[in-house]
């Protein structure tokens, strides 16, 4: 499995979007009625994912936070409290991949199948799973669709390399190698 993507935390997604768009990414909204996250694609590795919010009733969260699966319901939770910022990382492979490594952490944590069709119509589907230990990375497989566009350059010129790092701005907007 490898770094498939990062999830940074946003409190205002209309915001976050307009200022990575002023920073010279193309951004795309994960659904088009009431998009809760939005993505920053390139055509090879890690992409970024801007989250408003893991969609988790607080109550609803906390009560399923006892339960035996609990530790997806407090990484939701995390994530819709926390700070802006990084806030989850995602390793990505096929199924054989994401089988080995449900396994090696003993099953221990949320399996889910979800989908979702993207603003350009396509329908996602793909299998999570989120380990209990909220400090771990959640592992995917790989989108039934590739989602990222082939041959893509942002319009600031960010492409991804296989040389060298992918370059993301910092806070203060100055970009900075990873």
């Amino acid at each position: 499995m490898q770094l498939g993507h990062v999830i940074y935390k946003v409190k205002d997604l209309s915001r976050a979007v307009a200022d990575f768009e002023a920073r010279g990414f193309a951004v795309e909204y994960g659904t088009v009625k009431r998009p809760y996250n939005a993505l920053i694609y390139f055509s090879s590795g890690p992409y970024l994912e801007l989250l408003a919010r893991a969609g988790m009733p607080s109550l609803l969260g906390r009560l399923l936070a006892l339960g035996p699966r609990g530790g997806a319901a407090r990484r939701f939770l995390s994530w819709d409290r926390g700070p802006e910022g990084v806030c989850g990382l995602c390793l990505e492979g096929d199924a054989s991949e994401l089988e080995e490594g449900t396994t090696l952490l003993s099953s221990k944590g949320l399996r889910l199948k979800p989908k979702r069709v993207d603003p350009h119509g396509r329908e996602l589907r793909y299998e999570v799973f989120f380990p209990d230990d909220v400090d771990l990375p959640f592992l995917m497989s790989h989108f039934s669709t590739e989602p990222r566009p082939r041959d893509f350059t942002h319009p600031n010129g960010s492409a991804p390399s296989p040389t060298s790092p992918t370059r993301c701005p910092s806070a203060s907007g100055t970009p900075s190698s990873g």
